[in-house]
């Protein structure tokens, strides 16, 4: 390590001072290091600030397509026809005619297209709720992680000054015992354990800024992670889900296209006709229009576009219950989750005080190297770790309060 090369190379320190110098380097390396030390939150960031952020950069994502033109009042492209008709018999009759076909929206299917345009617009807002939801469930996942990992290494960092604390008068005598010597490399191991984990927590700190970074374009996490405004939520909470929402109106599609193929919707033809008449020397222009409007005997469809409509009807109806089984799962799980959390809270919490008692009366028989130093290293990395888990497991429940939330379809 470069701290060990730089102290043995250019300090005259014993063997052990050399050590713990190396040491209280590498625990101001992580400090420097960490992006707690750097990170001021701006005051203007928010949870609905990034996944607003988050929202437009997944739009940008989206392939951009020109928009098509859509006619009300004709239901196909129009067509030409050109007949040419000669004779083969002298003094005959030969005939040009040109025609030009307009293929209209029938009285029903104008009525048909209103329902599709209302369900276009629903479906759009639907697509923009789905969005906004899973732009939700990024940053709620991401700042929620980051959180934790800045929490538990401001834990570490107190705890590794504790040790400091405990180290300081040993490294002030001028002659040590063996015990001495010994009960300074156990503090100076269970430095070392600590700043591997904070040096862990940081790792994972600055890969979850990163994943922020390429979603909202920031690495900052606002002051207060809790939803501004959580729904109330019951067990049927999850019934408002964007994705039942989406699948919902993809069957008033289904049903649409179904109507689309009755006989009654189909369109009428309008034909306006030219024809030329040369006769013997006599020539004749003829101009007409032509109106063919089909006659319609109840709902009718063919057997084909009825199977078709049944195979996809319980196409979708398959997928519906799957998703919504998926949905109600992931919600009582989410659920589940959040009682494990507050019940494991509720028998930690309790012993907070007497933790802390504990702790202040450990280090003080350390001090006093009145107990056992391997005894006292064990109690005392445990006192760390419960104090450590209690701090987690409160933003562990306020995280999955959010993650209720995010279960149950609530965007931010």
């Amino acid at each position: 390590m470069w701290i060990d090369n730089f102290v043995q190379q250019h300090l005259n320190l014993p063997a052990w001072g050399k050590r713990d110098l190396a040491i209280s380097l590498l625990l101001l390396n992580l400090l420097l290091l960490s992006p707690t030390a750097h990170a001021q939150t701006p005051a203007n960031t928010s949870l609905s600030s990034l996944t607003d952020a988050a929202e437009a950069r997944l739009q940008t994502d989206l392939v951009q397509r020109p928009e098509t033109w859509v006619s009300s009042w004709l239901a196909a492209a129009p067509t030409v026809s050109i007949a040419a008709l000669q004779s083969q018999a002298d003094q005959g009759t030969d005939e040009l005619e040109l025609a030009l076909s307009l293929p209209l929206t029938s009285p029903s299917g104008h009525q048909l297209n209103q329902q599709w345009q209302s369900i276009a617009q629903h479906y759009q807002q639907q697509l923009l709720k789905l969005r906004r939801w899973y732009a939700s469930g990024q940053v709620r996942n991401l700042v929620w992680t980051i959180a934790q990992h800045q929490q538990q290494q401001q834990l570490l960092q107190q705890q590794l000054q504790t040790y400091q604390g405990l180290m300081a008068p040993l490294q002030q005598q001028a002659e040590t015992t063996e015990a001495d010597t010994y009960f300074r490399y156990g503090l100076q191991q269970a430095q070392t354990q600590l700043a591997m984990l904070q040096l862990e927590h940081q790792q994972h700190q600055q890969a979850a800024e990163q994943q922020l970074m390429e979603l909202t374009g920031t690495r900052q996490i606002p002051t207060n992670l809790a939803d501004a405004n959580p729904t109330r939520l019951d067990a049927a909470a999850w019934q408002q889900h964007p994705q039942l929402a989406l699948l919902q109106l993809h069957e008033q599609q289904l049903y649409l296209q179904q109507q689309q193929n009755l006989s009654g919707n189909t369109p009428w033809q309008v034909t306006t006709r030219f024809k030329r008449i040369d006769t013997a020397g006599i020539s004749e222009n003829q101009i007409g229009l032509q109106l063919d409007i089909p006659l319609s005997l109840g709902a009718q469809l063919s057997q084909t576009e009825q199977s078709n409509y049944q195979i996809s009807q319980q196409q979708w109806l398959q997928d519906y219950q799957q998703s919504r089984q998926q949905i109600i799962q992931q919600y009582q799980q989410a659920q589940a989750q959040l009682s494990l959390l507050e019940a494991q809270y509720q028998l930690l919490q309790p012993h907070q005080q007497l933790r802390q008692q504990a702790q202040s009366a450990l280090l003080l028989l350390l001090q006093r190297q009145e107990i056992n130093p391997d005894i006292a290293q064990q109690r005392l990395q445990q006192l760390f770790a419960e104090q450590r888990q209690v701090q987690l497991l409160k933003q562990q429940i306020q995280q999955a309060y959010a993650q209720l939330q995010q279960a149950a379809g609530v965007p931010l």
